[in-house]
C-alpha cells in the first residue's frame, strides 16, 4: 500500500518527537544536575571573594578561629583562657562547628591549606554545598525544575550569602547544609515502602546528617523542633482523613529513626560535641507523648472512641492535644515558651541587640532581594508567580467539587493575594531593593497549601506536602521573631521560590501539545528566568568586591591599638571596651590579650561596663581589679551605640532610648555666637529657628558658656565640627576618656578619672588607658600654715627635696583601701636609694574619700614612687580546671554545699609567697526602682556588682609562670541566697532582678601597687 504525503509527514513529525522527547529525557536526566553542580560552582566563586581580606569580616568569627585551632589539637575543645577573665571560659555550646572544621582542615591540608586557608575556605565550601542540597531536596519534593530554579535563587542570595562568605565562620551556616541533606536523606527513607539497602543506607546518613546539624548550631533546636512538627502534623493529617494503613506505616518508619537521632544528641551532648541537650531531652518526651496520642489513634475504638468520621476523629486529636499542651506546661512551666527566648528582645541586654529586633518587612525585602530595580520587571515577575498559583487553584478546583475544598483554596489564593498588595505597597518605601525571592515563595507555599488541600479532600495527602508546609510555616514564624533569623528561613523560603516556576514546568510538560512545542515553550520559561540568577549574580558580585575592599571588621585605628597593645603589655594583661570589641582583643591575630566580656561571654558585666561608660564620679566606680583588668580601651565611635550603653548603664529609661539620641554630630556653620547685655551666648541653629544648650564648652578656646537649655543636650566645639551630648552623659566616663574632655560639674572628678586610668595610647578615635585601682590624683604641701597644691594628674608637679609635710589624695577605684601599707622610694636611675613605710593600717572607703597626712623627707633622686601594699588578687586561669577530675567551669567551680578535690593551671607575673586560694562568691543584679517590665516609657535599671564573700582554701607559694595546683576545697550552702534576701529587704523583692552569679577560685596576696610616680 502506498502511503499518502500526508501520512508520511505523520510519521516523520513523530519520529523527530520522540527524538527530541529522548534528548529532553536525558537533558532533564543530566544536563540539570550538570546545571546544578554549575550553580554551587558559581555560588562558592561568589562566596570566596572576600577571603582575601586580611582579618574576619565578622566579628564573632575571631573566636569561632581561635577555638578551631584547639579543636585541631583536641577535636573538642575544653577550654579558652582569653575571655572572661580571670578565669577563662569552658568550653560550651555548639563544639561540634569546631570539630568538624578541624576535620575539614585535616582533609583540606592534604592539598596544601594552612590553618587559616582552610579557615576561609569552609564558609564558601557550606554554601556550595547547601545549593546542591536544595537542588537535590526540591526535585525531591516537587520536581526536577523547582530543584534547579531554586539552586539557581540560593547560589545568588544575599540572605544565604549572609552567613556563608568567607570571613563569617558561624554555625547557622553548617546547620543549614546538613539539616537539608538531613530532610534529603529522610525523604529518601520514607519513600522506600521495604526494607533494603537504599532505605537502610539513607536511614543511616539521616542518623549521621541530623546529628551533625544538632552539633554545629546552638540555635539547630529549630531543625529538631521542624522534624517534630512534621511528626505531629504528619499524624494528625493521617489519623483525621482515615489513612490508617499510612500512619501505621509512618510512625513505623519515622518515629524509631527520628527518636534514635534525639536518644543519639543527648548521648553526644555528655561529651560536649551537641549543646541542646534540655531541648533534646524535651524533644525526646514530645515524641513518647506523640507516640502516646498515635497509640490512641491506633487503639482508641477497644476503648470505646468513636472513630466513624473526620469530626470525631479530629475532635479526638484536639482533646489529646489540648490535655497534652496542659500537661507539658504543668512539667516544663513558663521554660516551654522559653527554649528560643535568648534570641529575642526579652531582657533589657537583648534589647539592645539589633539582631535581636522584631523582623520588619523592609528587612525581608532586602535580605531576598534579586537586584533588578526596575519596577516593571519586579511586577512581571512578582506577576508570574501568581499567575502560576491562579492555574493551579484552577486546574486543581476542576478535579474536585467540594464546597469546603473550594472554600479552603480560594482563601489560600486571597491570602497569597493579599501579601501581594501589601508588598507592593510598602515596596516604595524599600528601593531599590525588590524582595522577589520571598514574594515568589509565597505563591509557592500557595500552591503546596493547595495540593495538599485537594490532596486532603481526596484522602491521598503525601509526607512530602505536609514537610514543605511544616517547614516553611515553622521558618516564616522563626523569620518574624527576630532578625538573626532572616538566613535560617532562606532555606525554606528559597526551596519555596522554586515551587512557582517548577510548576510552570510541569504545567508545559503535561499539556496536550506536541513535543515540539512543549520543548518550545520549556525553552521560552527559560529564557524568562535565565535573567533572574544573571541579574542576582551580578549584584551580589558587586556586594561580595565591596566586602572584600574593605580587608575585615577591624578598623585600621583598631589594628594600630591591638599591634601595640601586644607589643607594650605582659602576656596575661586583660584589656576592656564594650563588648563588641572583646573577640578582636582575644584574637591571636591581633592583641592576644583577655577581655573581661565580649560577644558570648560574660553577659553580665556589660551591665558593669555600661555603666562605667555611662556615669562619672562615684556613680561609675566598680571593681574592676576584679577582673584582673588593666587597659580600658574606648572608641569615639561608640556615639552610635551609646543609646543602647546608656540604657544597660541605668543613666536612662526606655523612652529615652528608644526616642533620644545620646549624641548629635553638628557642622561648625549650625553653631552661632551672640552677645546678649554683655553676656556670651551659643545657638545651634536647625532650619528656621535656634536654640541654647544646657551649656557650650569650647574646646578650642578652652571656654565654659552657659545656656538657656531650649534643648536637653550639652555642646562640646572641637576644631572642625560640633558634638551635642544629651544631658545625662554629657559629662560621663565614655565623653572624658574618648575625646579627651577632662570637664565634669566637679573638676576633681576629671582629676582622679584621668588619674585611675592613665593615657598610654591613643590611635585615630581609639584611646587605650592603664587602669590604676589606687591612683594619687593630688598632692598637697604645708606652706606657710596653709596647704598648698604642688601636684595634680592633669596638672602635674614636682616635689622638692627636704623635710615637707603632705598631703596625699588617693583615688581608690571601685575598692576599699584596707589595712594597707603606704610606702616612699627614690631612685636614681633603676638604683633605689631610699625606701621609707609612711603609713601603716591604712583605710578608706572608696566612696568617702579622704587625705593622707605624711611628712617625709625627699631626698635628691632622679625619680619618686608612692606605692600601696596591701592584699589583691594575683595571677589568671591558664588552663582547664577540674573538679574531682572531671573539667568544670571555671566561673562557678563549684555550687553552695558542694566539696571536692580542685585541680587548677594557674599563671603568676612573678614569685608570690603566702598566696591564699579562695573561692569568691559575688553576684551582678540591678534593681529596676520603676518595677520589671522592660517595655514600659519610665522603666530604668541600675547595675551593681558586689563581692559576697570569700571562702579560704588554701595557703601557698607560686612561681612565675604555669603552676599546678591541688586542693580540697567546700562551698558554703546557701551564700546566695542569704545575701538575695537581703537585697529583697533593701530594695524590695519585686525590684531586683538577678542578672549572673559567680563561684571563681581567686589567689590573694600582699600586692604593690604604684599610685604615683614623679
Amino acid at each position: 500500500m502506498v502511503k499518502t504525503e500526508a501520512k508520511k509527514r505523520q510519521e516523520n513529525g513523530r519520529g523527530n518527537s520522540s527524538s527530541l522527547s529522548a534528548y529532553y529525557q536525558k537533558f532533564k536526566a543530566y544536563g540539570l544536575p550538570l546545571i546544578a553542580l554549575l550553580l554551587a560552582y558559581l555560588g562558592f566563586k561568589l562566596r570566596n571573594v572576600t577571603s582575601n581580606y586580611k582579618t574576619f569580616l565578622d566579628p564573632d568569627t575571631f573566636f569561632h578561629y581561635e577555638m578551631y585551632k584547639i579543636a585541631i589539637n583536641e577535636w573538642i575543645p575544653k577550654y579558652f583562657a582569653y575571655a572572661n577573665p580571670p578565669t577563662g571560659i569552658k568550653a560550651s555550646g555548639y563544639l561540634g562547628l569546631y570539630t568538624v572544621q578541624a576535620f575539614f582542615y585535616k582533609v583540606v591540608s592534604a592539598f596544601g591549606y594552612d590553618q587559616l586557608g582552610a579557615f576561609k575556605l569552609w564558609p564558601p565550601f557550606v554554601g556550595a554545598m547547601t545549593v546542591i542540597a536544595v537542588y537535590l531536596l526540591g526535585r525531591k519534593l516537587h520536581s526536577n525544575w523547582a530543584g534547579v530554579w531554586a539552586a539557581a535563587f540560593m547560589m545568588f542570595s544575599y540572605a544565604s550569602f549572609s552567613k556563608t562568605y568567607s570571613g563569617n565562620n558561624r554555625g547557622e551556616g553548617p546547620f543549614m547544609m546538613f539539616f537539608l541533606y538531613a530532610v534529603l536523606f529522610l525523604m529518601i527513607y520514607l519513600d522506600e515502602k521495604e526494607w533494603n539497602w537504599k532505605k537502610v543506607l539513607s536511614g543511616v546518613l539521616f542518623l549521621a546528617t541530623s546529628v551533625l546539624y544538632m552539633a554545629v548550631w546552638t540555635g539547630s533546636q529549630f531543625g529538631v523542633g521542624i522534624l517534630l512538627l512534621f511528626a505531629g502534623l504528619t499524624v494528625v493529617v493521617f489519623f483525621t482523613f482515615g489513612m490508617i494503613p499510612q500512619l501505621k506505616k509512618f510512625t513505623q518508619d519515622f518515629f524509631p529513626l527520628y527518636g534514635l537521632s534525639l536518644v543519639l544528641g543527648i548521648w553526644l551532648s555528655g561529651i560536649g560535641f551537641i549543646g541542646i541537650k534540655s531541648f533534646l531531652i524535651f524533644a525526646f518526651e514530645s515524641l513518647m507523648a506523640l507516640s502516646a496520642l498515635v497509640a490512641v489513634m491506633l487503639y482508641g475504638e477497644r476503648l470505646g472512641l468513636n472513630y466513624s468520621d473526620k469530626k470525631h476523629r479530629f475532635g479526638t486529636v484536639v482533646a489529646i492535644a489540648v490535655l497534652g499542651f496542659l500537661a507539658f506546661y504543668a512539667y516544663f512551666g513558663r521554660e516551654l515558651f522559653n527554649f528560643l527566648g535568648g534570641a529575642t528582645q526579652s531582657n533589657p541586654l537583648y534589647q539592645t541587640v539589633a539582631e535581636l529586633a522584631r523582623t520588619d518587612w523592609g528587612t525581608i525585602i532586602s535580605y531576598y532581594s534579586i537586584g533588578i530595580q526596575k519596577g516593571i520587571v519586579v511586577g512581571a515577575i512578582a506577576l508570574f508567580g501568581l499567575v502560576i498559583l491562579l492555574i493551579q487553584l484552577i486546574e486543581q478546583l476542576k478535579e474536585n467539587n467540594s464546597p469546603v475544598t473550594q472554600g479552603i483554596s480560594a482563601g489560600i489564593t486571597l491570602g497569597v493575594i493579599l501579601t501581594y498588595v501589601y508588598y507592593f505597597k510598602e515596596y516604595p518605601n524599600v528601593k531599590p531593593q525588590d524582595g522577589l525571592l520571598f514574594l515568589i515563595s509565597v505563591s509557592g507555599f500557595g500552591i503546596v497549601l493547595l495540593r495538599l488541600t485537594i490532596q486532603l479532600a481526596k484522602g491521598k495527602p503525601t509526607e512530602k506536602e505536609i514537610f514543605l508546609v511544616s517547614y516553611y510555616a515553622g521558618s516564616i514564624y522563626l523569620l518574624f521573631m527576630a532578625v538573626r533569623f532572616v538566613f535560617q528561613a532562606s532555606g525554606a523560603i528559597l526551596l519555596l521560590a522554586g515551587v512557582p516556576v517548577g510548576e510552570a514546568f510541569l504545567f508545559v510538560e503535561n499539556m496536550k501539545e506536541s513535543l515540539g512545542t512543549k520543548a518550545l515553550y520549556a525553552a521560552l520559561l527559560i529564557l524568562l528566568f535565565l535573567p533572574v540568577p544573571v541579574i542576582g549574580a551580578q549584584h551580589m558580585n558587586d556586594i561580595a568586591k565591596s566586602y572584600a575592599r574593605s580587608q575585615g571588621s577591624v578598623p585600621a585605628d583598631w589594628v594600630n591599638t591591638l599591634s601595640w597593645l601586644r607589643e607594650n603589655s605582659h602576656p596575661l594583661d586583660s584589656a576592656t571596651s564594650w563588648w563588641d570589641y572583646g573577640y578582636w582583643i582575644e584574637s591571636s591575630l591581633l592583641s592576644h590579650r583577655r577581655s573581661a566580656t565580649d560577644g558570648g561571654h560574660a553577659y553580665d558585666r556589660r551591665y558593669i561596663v555600661a555603666d562605667f561608660f555611662s556615669h562619672y564620679g562615684n556613680e561609675s566606680e566598680q571593681d574592676f581589679e576584679a577582673w584582673g583588668l588593666n587597659y580600658m580601651i574606648t572608641w569615639q565611635q561608640d556615639i552610635g551605640k551609646f543609646n543602647a550603653i546608656s540604657y544597660l548603664g541605668g543613666a536612662i529609661n526606655h523612652y529615652e532610648q528608644t526616642h533620644i539620641p545620646m549624641f548629635q554630630a553638628i557642622s561648625t556653620q549650625q553653631i552661632q555666637y551672640a552677645n546678649e547685655s554683655g553676656r556670651l551666648a551659643v545657638y545651634i541653629a536647625s532650619g528656621n529657628s535656634a536654640y541654647q544648650p544646657l551649656a557650650t564648652i569650647d574646646l578650642t578656646t578652652g571656654q565654659v558658656i552657659g545656656g538657656r537649655g531650649d534643648i536637653p543636650y550639652v555642646l562640646y566645639i572641637f576644631g572642625n565640627y560640633g558634638l551635642l551630648a544629651y544631658q545625662k552623659i554629657a559629662f560621663s566616663n565614655f565623653v572624658q576618656l574618648a575625646f579627651h574632655v577632662p570637664y565634669s560639674p566637679d573638676p576633681w572628678e576629671s582629676q582622679k578619672l584621668f588619674a585611675n586610668f592613665k593615657p598610654v595610647y591613643s590611635n585615630g578615635g581609639v584611646s587605650t588607658y592603664e587602669f590604676r585601682p589606687f591612683a594619687v590624683y593630688r598632692i598637697d604641701r604645708y606652706e606657710n600654715d596653709t596647704w598648698k597644691t604642688v601636684y595634680t594628674t592633669l596638672g602635674g608637679g614636682k616635689l622638692q627635696p627636704g623635710e615637707q609635710k603632705l598631703r596625699l589624695w588617693i583615688s581608690a577605684f571601685g575598692r576599699d583601701i584596707k589595712d594597707a601599707k603606704l610606702v616612699f622610694e627614690a631612685y636614681n636611675g633603676t638604683e633605689l636609694i631610699k625606701r621609707e613605710v609612711l603609713a601603716e593600717g591604712l583605710s578608706m572607703d572608696y566612696l568617702n574619700e579622704t587625705p593622707v597626712e605624711v611628712t617625709l623627707t625627699i631626698p635628691n633622686a632622679t625619680g619618686y614612687r608612692l606605692v600601696l601594699i596591701q592584699e589583691g588578687p594575683v595571677g589568671v586561669l591558664n588552663g582547664a580546671p577540674k573538679v574531682n577530675g572531671k573539667v568544670a567551669n571555671p566561673s562557678y567551680i563549684l555550687g553552695e554545699g558542694q566539696s571536692g578535690q580542685l585541680e587548677l593551671k594557674a599563671a603568676f607575673r612573678k614569685d608570690y609567697d603566702s598566696v591564699k586560694l579562695t573561692l569568691r562568691a559575688s553576684i551582678v543584679y540591678y534593681v529596676a526602682p520603676n518595677g520589671k517590665d522592660i517595655e514600659k516609657d519610665d522603666f530604668y535599671l541600675e547595675p551593681h556588682q558586689d563581692i559576697i564573700t570569700y571562702v579560704p582554701v588554701k595557703e601557698l607559694s607560686v612561681k612565675e609562670g604555669n603552676n599546678t595546683i591541688v586542693a580540697q576545697a567546700s562551698m558554703p550552702e546557701n551564700v546566695f541566697g542569704k545575701y538575695i534576701q537581703e537585697l529583697h529587704k533593701k530594695y524590695g523583692k519585686d525590684k531586683v532582678i538577678i542578672v549572673g552569679k559567680r563561684i571563681e577560685p581567686i589567689f590573694i596576696t600582699q600586692k604593690e601597687y604604684v599610685i604615683w610616680e614623679g
